[in-house]
């Protein structure tokens, strides 16, 4: 896992060159840079009160464009322009949460294969922890890697998916019910159940990575959220990618969930 990040610390400037394609290394980065950007508090706060998918993804999006700033690659967020195959194998409009294209030279009425697409899905970790939720977020992710295929079956370039897998402690006698009233059960009983060992964060990331290592290789970090209102919020995250060309050619095997092994607190 990589190294915990702190809420609100500024960075020296980034004079290394350019990057210019997307890769787990650069998508990676990129989240920390994301994690560090908030205020002391403020992704605590967000992960709190709502899931934090679309706050991370437009901090990484940003991110992204800053260092493809001199390259003729940029990144748009919620992207549209292409289509896939939908239901009844229909034509089907696509949106990408975040789409490296390259900048065009001139004005054209097409839309241009991504270079690289990146779909974000936030999942609480107490949401985690079962076999059903765990093939829940396998197949919500297996979907996002079928539709970057598009109409004409080809590869919307480099594929990548992130799962956020924020995770609530309860470090104080009082928990902010008032703004916590969806989740504030579910929290507490959470907490309990990992102070008594039976569910364990880390073996909550394991399962996801080894369930997505299905469809390609894998990877896992951590933002440090901070903590507000005596809530102590972390930010595990699963990527995965780029998916491999082996994958698209064997996606009707792939489609069946990973046989379970279950997962055990420690």
């Amino acid at each position: 896992m990589t190294d915990m990040t702190t809420s609100g610390s500024t960075e020296a400037p980034d004079f290394r060159e350019p990057e210019t394609h997307l890769t787990a290394d650069f998508l990676d980065s990129c989240l920390q840079s994301a994690g560090r950007s908030f205020r002391e508090g403020e992704l605590a706060y967000l992960a709190m009160t709502s899931q934090i998918e679309n706050p991370i993804r437009d901090r990484v999006a940003y991110e992204m464009h800053l260092r493809f700033r001199k390259t003729r690659l940029d990144v748009g967020r919620e992207w549209t322009g292409l289509y896939t195959t939908g239901e009844n194998g229909e034509r089907a409009p696509r949106a990408v949460d975040l789409a490296v294209v390259e900048k065009p030279r001139h004005r054209s009425p097409y839309a241009p294969t991504p270079a690289g697409v990146v779909e974000f899905k936030a999942v609480y970790a107490h949401e985690a922890r079962s076999d059903g939720q765990l093939n829940a977020i396998y197949q919500k992710v297996f979907r996002d890697v079928e539709k970057s295929l598009t109409w004409h079956y080809m590869i919307m370039g480099e594929v990548f998916s992130v799962v956020l897998l924020p995770n609530l402690r309860i470090v104080s006698n009082r928990l902010p019910y008032q703004i916590m009233r969806k989740i504030e059960g579910k929290v507490s009983f959470d907490d309990f159940m990992r102070r008594s060992g039976q569910v364990s964060d880390e073996a909550t990331v394991q399962e996801v990575s080894r369930h997505l290592s299905r469809l390609g290789p894998v990877r896992d970090g951590l933002i440090d959220a901070g903590t507000e209102s005596g809530v102590r919020v972390t930010v595990p995250y699963v990527i995965l990618g780029s998916v491999p060309v082996e994958t698209y050619e064997n996606l009707p095997s792939l489609k069946l969930v990973p046989r379970q092994r279950g997962q055990r607190g420690k």
